[in-house]
């Protein structure tokens, strides 16, 4: 054996400090989630929407709720971009197109979305039966869908194209066929 010294070794305390501070630190992270999630539930900040928020609701939809076995009663009885009586888009109050879209039975309703290009339109989306996935591919568009509760959102597709839109919250045997899309044209000129 040589009589060089063997590397030096922690010892128990120097372990046990840092153990302590870790544990310290994860005790904190725990208080201040556990503290944020209390705070949002007394202020009603927790992802409902309300009128008010920019996202006004028409209708039986009330503070972003609606009843899923009602939806007959609402906007989304006839899912898709809405239009007036010959057919072209409308634009509402806020200066967007409004389009409702149902998720429910591993389908999207409609299966096809006509949106212009550089227009903004305000997506309202809902579920009938169970937890999905909205996601728009190739773009930041991405929400959960819960059922009774409506999720909107404005986005403007700036390129003509096709969008695809896909379920990315697993919904059952058939959530690999739920897929829907955005049919992105360009705008027409009035003349």
């Amino acid at each position: 054996m040589s009589g060089a010294d063997p590397a030096p070794r922690l010892d128990h305390h120097t372990l046990e400090r840092y153990e302590t501070a870790w544990l310290g630190i994860a005790v904190v992270m725990t208080v201040l989630l556990f503290v944020g999630v209390i705070a949002s539930l007394i202020s009603g900040t927790y992802p409902l929407l309300s009128v008010g928020t920019g996202h006004a609701h028409e209708g039986p939809i009330v503070k972003g709720r609606v009843d899923p076995a009602q939806l007959a009663a609402t906007p989304f009885a006839k899912p898709g971009l809405v239009v007036d009586r010959a057919g072209q888009p409308v634009m509402n109050d806020r200066g967007t197109l409004d389009a409702y879209l149902v998720a429910g039975g591993f389908t999207f309703q409609p299966a096809v979305l006509r949106v212009p290009a550089g227009v903004p339109v305000t997506l309202h989306v809902t579920a009938t039966d169970v937890v999905h996935g909205f996601q728009v591919t190739g773009t930041n568009v991405n929400v959960e869908i819960l059922p009774g509760h409506v999720a909107s959102l404005t986005v403007t597709f700036r390129h003509p194209g096709e969008q695809h839109v896909i379920c990315n919250e697993y919904c059952g045997a058939g959530h690999h066929n739920m897929i829907t899309r955005f049919i992105v044209e360009a705008p027409t000129e009035t003349p």
